[in-house]
């Protein structure tokens, strides 16, 4: 299909390349799931699905003798590549001279043959009781100011990434689907009116099957830790709709000590493709926040239909173009 992609994952061997892919693909207990991993050898291929496209995943080996035949080999080994996810351990600076050599190769080559493919860069191993460290945040100073002249050539961003917080490679990798594609930009458009509509809304957000995020919207003045609380509240609350076989669930929490919300997800079935929206509302009155859900259960027919609209409208394109 003309909508398909390939997702390369490239870097130094012991990066996380192969972690961040078991994350992306076990969603839950992934500190268990990546213990004993072994070194990729050369390339491994796998697939994902994402809105009725496929994703083709390759694992670049980061052993020097795979690194110097991609290198030695440029046009066979990276002139197809849609997305690059470049994979950096910031925990492991003194190798930081040779990561970044690699990943500059690898863009002048982008460079010479006017590949546009958009980057992620996964500041990784980046684990949450040392994301604050002077030397940690020191490295990643170091690594942006030496990868920042790429910026003005390419589509980038870069993204703190870890195992033990899987909302952080979620969100690194949907960044990075999102560049390739623009079926969200329905969806975006839709959350903001509704949020418009509603009252105390502090996050609504759309994720597709496999953990990637196709919309999004977070009230203005929220911290970074209220975000990651609402991304883990996703993560634990979508494996409970999925274990429970049920298709809503409703909760209440709290983002900090002063901020207790409620929420809700719903999941939708179309097409045989599922899908995970989560609304999350800042809790004041318990009368309002009945209100607001059933308000927002009214929505779900129209959900329902931009839903599956953007999958039939993205299924006659692809029919045009290969017409």
């Amino acid at each position: 299909m003309v909508s398909d992609k390939k997702v390369a994952l490239l870097g130094l061997d012991n990066a996380g390349k192969t972690s961040i892919l078991t994350a992306m693909r076990k969603k839950f207990d992934v500190p268990e799931a990546v213990k004993g991993l072994k070194p990729t050898k050369k390339i491994e291929r796998s697939s994902v699905t994402f809105m009725d496209h496929m994703i083709y995943l390759h694992d670049f080996g980061g052993q020097k003798h795979y690194m110097d035949e991609y290198l030695k080999n440029k046009m066979r080994y990276l002139s197809s590549i849609d997305l690059l996810i470049y994979v950096i351990d910031i925990q492991d600076s003194l190798r930081f001279d040779s990561a970044i050599a690699y990943l500059d190769e690898i863009l002048e080559f982008f460079e010479e043959n006017k590949i546009d493919a958009p980057i992620v860069v996964c500041l990784h191993k980046c684990d949450p009781k040392i994301g604050e460290d002077p030397t940690i945040l020191k490295n990643i100073g170091i690594v942006k100011h030496r990868i920042r002249p790429w910026l003005e050539k390419f589509k980038m961003g870069f993204y703190k990434s870890n195992i033990f917080e899987i909302h952080t490679i979620i969100q690194a990798f949907s960044r990075g689907i999102s560049m390739l594609y623009t079926q969200n930009e329905a969806i975006q458009k839709f959350l903001l009116d509704i949020v418009d509509k509603m009252e105390n809304v502090m996050s609504l957000l759309v994720f597709e099957q496999n953990g990637i995020e196709i919309g999004s919207y977070f009230l203005e003045n929220l911290t970074l830790g209220m975000k990651k609380k609402i991304l883990t509240l996703y993560e634990i609350v979508q494996r409970r709709i999925l274990d429970g076989n049920m298709n809503s669930y409703e909760f209440s929490d709290r983002l900090d000590w002063a901020t207790k919300v409620s929420g809700v997800i719903q999941s939708f079935d179309i097409e045989g493709l599922l899908f995970f929206v989560l609304l999350i509302l800042e809790e004041h009155d318990e009368a309002v926040v009945i209100d607001q859900f059933n308000f927002f259960e009214q929505s779900y027919n129209e959900i329902y239909e931009i839903l599956k609209g953007i999958l039939l409208d993205d299924e006659e394109k692809a029919k045009q173009l290969n017409a």
